[in-house]
């Protein structure tokens, strides 16, 4: 199924790390049953059942549109106390696909190598700009107030990001990202030299190659980092 957050886990969740660029994945209980289940939130706004019928949900979010969706669905009533965000390595079924080197040649693609959250820890040089892709314009990971991304998020570095749209490689593909929505947005951010990074590749995941670039930004970025969104490939 797919339903709406309640604003109290909605803002529980942006205080806890992405599993992905975009997207979490999360165990947690309802207060009308005790099972724990998997669900892969959206935006911090819309839960999809991680089961078998993940594919489903996603096409009709997609169908329908996501804002249309989140207005329509259900709400999911989380023990809030018990969302626990998962790494992709804690989510072994959602892995798939080997890597195509055709693929890799053609679009400036990476293999192997280990996700972002795994590498070393760096700071950022003052003047390296990164890329955050999304397919909303109200990307909740953006603090638009102090103008910079909030603790555990994600992004890819902007030389990444134009290999992608010269090369004009399917970005949903690229990055692996679970809701195959449309990318319509990017959301430039210039870290300070006192903001931590890590980098790595993306891994396969939801039927998708990877092989892109992603940051982690564990503690975020500084105030005023954020500085301007553009259309996705302009």
């Amino acid at each position: 199924m797919v339903y709406k957050l309640y604003s109290i886990d909605s803002t529980a969740l942006l205080q806890k790390p992405e599993t992905g660029m975009g997207y979490q994945i999360v165990e947690a209980t309802t207060y009308s049953s005790s099972q724990v289940k998997r669900y892969v939130i959206y935006n911090s706004e819309l839960a999809v059942d991680l089961d078998s019928e993940f594919k489903s949900f996603k096409g009709r979010i997609i169908k329908e549109g996501f804002s249309s969706i989140v207005i329509r669905s259900d709400k999911i009533n989380f023990v809030t106390n018990s969302l626990r965000v998962l790494n992709k390595t804690d989510v072994p079924e959602i892995k798939a696909l080997g890597f195509s080197e055709t693929k890799k040649a053609n679009t400036k693609r990476h293999s192997g190598g280990k996700g972002a959250k795994d590498g070393p820890k760096e700071n950022a040089n003052g003047t390296e700009v990164f890329v955050r892709l999304s397919a909303y314009e109200d990307d909740k990971r953006i603090d638009f107030v102090n103008k910079k991304l909030k603790p555990g998020s994600y992004t890819t570095t902007e030389q990444d990001y134009k290999d992608c749209v010269s090369t004009s490689d399917d970005p949903v593909d690229r990055y692996a990202l679970p809701n195959d929505e449309t990318i319509k947005w990017t959301f430039y951010v210039k870290p300070k030299t006192n903001d931590a990074l890590q980098r790595g590749i993306v891994q396969p995941a939801f039927d998708h190659e990877g092989g892109g670039i992603e940051v982690y930004f564990e503690n975020g970025t500084s105030n005023d980092t954020y500085y301007q969104k553009k259309p996705y490939g302009q």
